[in-house]
């Protein structure tokens, strides 16, 4: 032997058995962080092409530049791409069409749709003025195809020109759509229809794509600097930036960093698991470090061989831990891409992410050299003489005998075990506690998860009526006649007013958005109130709603007044059907009074399970020149499968947790019993049964446990309501309220728990001989 270290391996295979949980607490935890790690890494990935797809790959657009500015921009050497792109028309409102459906015009150069947006699916961009590229839903709308002739008819005349292909720099735009095209024609056509329809205030934008969003979000204050741009002018691809981390919107930033405290959360929870089983596996080898000081090893040898061991057991865990992480990312990837599909079809699967597995393996190397830092330092304490006399020194100082009251003598020792040695109290307390504040944590994202998806709000429509900017041609009665048609469940209507004249005491209030609601969106807001009654709105009243924004100033009591009618503001709604503006919600007897009867705006149809395409052929009927039939069911699917993938990832987050909290009790118990096996053989030998004995180990875990719900609620409880306030409460105004349910399932678990700790090790402890049990090294 030439050193002290050359015992490692030899150590290594005479405690084989003994290191096993070690080892797997380490895989265990090395497994979770590169599983969710790189589960992250694929989701932003996959959203990032996601992005790109539906909006274009540029990172940044200014609006209002020169031909000069310009010109200077493409030259940058970080500047990949960069191309004019104006648009008119964009909502449909003028009466500008493609042969017989609504035309969105597009000016814009070949680098837009080409290089930034790769949005050429058939055909080519457009290279005479008397061609034009169709958005891709032209097909289903006009039935046309590359070099087909369009008619473009304008209030100026009509303009024929040849179709060159189909594409588009907006695929999310025109997904699903019938009733609007997009026309795409060079800047020269674009900008003579423009003077052929007297139209001199349509701005051109400027659209870059840089090297990396990291690169352009550089470039923005530079660009700024370097040719006066005003900040309002330059505008990002919050999408593709936001993925890339690089976006400075606050709700993204928010976002990221309650996603920052729950993985903290996280990998607290894997360090205290691999630091409890490393402190039971030491805990069992004093004497062992005893006889080592004995031939003559010093202290800081000591706290080397045992530094050198936890390394050692990283060589089989921390590679096993990452192989079985990434499976495991491969299997959520693919489960998402190809079992929900939807959004996540762009999700990469078999692909080896970077991020989970350093993160994987960083976590792994330094949890353990800071878990093993403590019980190196306690082993180099063993005195030579502790080992000789067999008195490992694991047993604490008796300063005063425990208190039995009105307890049995089993369960008053129990309880006196726990709370003996304050810092091993403290340790089980926090595997009790940390499990809860993860559980009430993550929880947290299924609420969110919820109220986030449009579909899963009960006005979601899966047909919606209504006209080119809000048109109010929709007759009432069309409500009913609908209604009666089979498949369709229920039906509801609305009007939308914007920019009324306001006076109100709240500061920046003097338009106001007017929005009717029908008796069924009426009824349908109650599951919305956040603060206020609802009740008060109905019928012909003075009251009315509001929908919560951070940037509304609105409260309940405040009052609006619309020309000479005072209306006060009685309840305010998490969500709306008009966003969540500076808007009063009222009911339709209030709106008409206050604007005059008129035709509805908007008709959505929700549909039945009963539903056929005759249903939806039925109302699509109704489609014409001046109303649109919206077909929202595969929207409504992608979202509802969306939110079907974080309930998977959120409850599998759930799962993992529960399992280390549990797998931690258990170490963490079986650690405190085998620490004080030489005192339960000396209380078998005075007499006390395996019952007793049971029952001792069991007061000892629930005290782990009653201590463990105290600080795990009164720790986990405000964290929740602070995640909950900045994920939904900020952004949706619905309050924070404890969950009974929650609490409950809490309990039962952190209780069934630690029966399941106790079994095993009474079991142990019940089966081994007397002799054995005071023998034990």
């Amino acid at each position: 032997m030439k050193s002290y270290l050359s015992l490692i391996p030899i150590s290594a295979k005479v405690h084989r058995r003994r290191n096993r949980m070690t080892i797997l607490c380490i895989v265990f935890a090395v497994f979770l962080v590169t599983a969710i790690f790189s589960v992250a890494d694929m989701v932003t990935q996959g959203e990032h092409i996601a992005m790109i797809n539906k909006h274009g790959n540029w990172h940044i657009s200014l609006s209002n530049v020169s031909r000069d500015t310009a010109q200077g921009i493409r030259v940058r050497p970080d500047v990949t791409a960069a191309g004019f792109s104006s648009v008119f028309n964009l909502d449909g409102e003028q009466p500008y069409y493609v042969n017989e459906k609504k035309a969105v015009l597009y000016g814009t150069e070949e680098a837009c749709i080409k290089q930034i947006s790769n949005g050429i699916i058939e055909g080519d961009f457009p290279q005479k003025d008397d061609q034009v590229m169709l958005s891709p839903n032209a097909i289903g709308a006009l039935k046309v195809w590359p070099g087909d002739e369009i008619t473009v008819h304008t209030p100026a005349g009509d303009r024929v020109f040849t179709v060159s292909g189909l594409g588009t720099d907006d695929k999310g735009y025109y997904e699903g759509q019938t009733y609007l095209v997009g026309v795409y024609m060079t800047q020269r056509a674009f900008s003579s229809l423009m003077e052929q329809n007297k139209i001199a205030d349509n701005d051109t934008t400027l659209y870059v794509q840089f090297q990396s969003a990291a690169k352009a979000a550089k470039a923005k204050k530079e660009l700024a600097a370097q040719y006066g741009l005003p900040e309002e002018s330059i505008s990002e691809n919050t999408g593709v930036m936001g993925t890339a981390g690089y976006s400075k919107s606050k709700s993204m930033n928010g976002f990221y960093q309650i996603a920052a405290i729950l993985f903290v959360l996280v990998l607290l929870a894997g360090t205290l698991m691999i630091s409890g089983s490393m402190n039971s596996n030491l805990a069992q080898r004093t004497q062992f470090f005893g006889m080592m000081r004995c031939i003559g090893a010093s202290r800081r040898q000591i706290i080397r061989f045992v530094r050198l061991e936890a390394l050692n057991w990283c060589k089989r865990a921390v590679p096993m831990g990452m192989l079985l992480g990434t499976l495991a990312s491969w299997g959520v990837c693919g489960m998402l891409r190809y079992g929900i599909g939807g959004e996540w079809d762009t999700m990469p699967v078999f692909k080896v992410s970077s991020v989970g597995l350093i993160c994987g393996a960083m976590v792994g190397i330094i949890t353990v050299l800071l878990s093993a830092e403590s019980p190196a330092r306690r082993a180099a304490k063993v005195s030579p003489v502790s080992a000789v006399s067999g008195n490992a020194g694991n047993t604490p100082a008796v300063r005063r005998a425990a208190r039995t009251g009105f307890l049995k003598i089993e369960s008053s020792l129990g309880i006196h075990h726990a709370v003996a040695v304050r810092k091993g109290w403290f340790f089980m307390t926090a595997s009790f506690a940390l499990g809860i504040i993860l559980l009430l944590s993550f929880s947290v994202l299924l609420d969110f998860a919820k109220l986030l998806m449009p579909s899963q709000s009960v006005t979601t429509a899966d047909l919606a009526l209504n006209g080119y900017a809000n048109a109010k041609i929709l007759d009432r009665e069309l409500v009913d006649e609908i209604r009666k048609m089979e498949g369709v469940s229920n039906v509801y209507g609305c009007n939308y007013r914007d920019n009324i004249p306001a006076v109100s005491l709240r500061e920046g209030i003097d338009h106001i958005n007017v929005v009717s609601y029908d008796e069924t969106l009426l009824e349908y807001a109650k599951e919305s109130v956040v603060q206020g009654d609802l009740s008060e709105i109905y019928g012909n009243s003075n009251k009315a709603a509001t929908v919560f924004n951070k940037d509304n100033p609105l409260k309940v009591g405040d009052i609006v007044k619309i020309g000479s009618t005072e209306i006060e503001i009685s309840c305010i709604l998490s969500q709306g059907l008009f966003g969540d503006s500076q808007i009063l919600i009222c009911s339709q007897k209030t709106y008409d009074r206050l604007m005059g009867p008129e035709k509805y705006c908007l008709i959505g149809v929700q549909l039945g399970r009963n539903a056929t395409e005759e249903t939806v052929a039925q109302i699509r009927d109704f489609e014409n020149s001046q109303v649109i039939v919206s077909d929202l069911r595969e929207y409504n699917q992608q979202n509802n499968a969306t939110y079907l993938a974080t309930r998977m990832i959120t409850y599998g987050f759930l799962a993992i947790i529960g399992i280390i909290t549990l797998f931690n009790i258990i170490n963490s118990i079986s650690m405190s019993v085998s620490a004080r096996t030489k005192q339960y053989g000396a209380m078998r030998a005075v007499g006390m049964d395996g019952r007793q004995l049971t029952r001792m180990i069991a007061a000892e875990a629930f005290t782990y446990a009653v201590s463990g719900l105290i600080a795990g609620f009164g720790i986990g409880i405000p964290l929740s309501r602070f995640l909950y306030i900045g994920l939904i409460t900020r952004h949706l105004g619905v309050e924070w309220r404890l969950s009974g349910a929650l609490i409950g399932i809490v309990i039962v678990f952190v209780v069934f728990s630690a029966l399941i700790a106790v079994y095993a090790p009474a079991k142990r402890i019940c089966n081994m001989a007397i002799t054995v049990t005071i023998n034990e090294l």
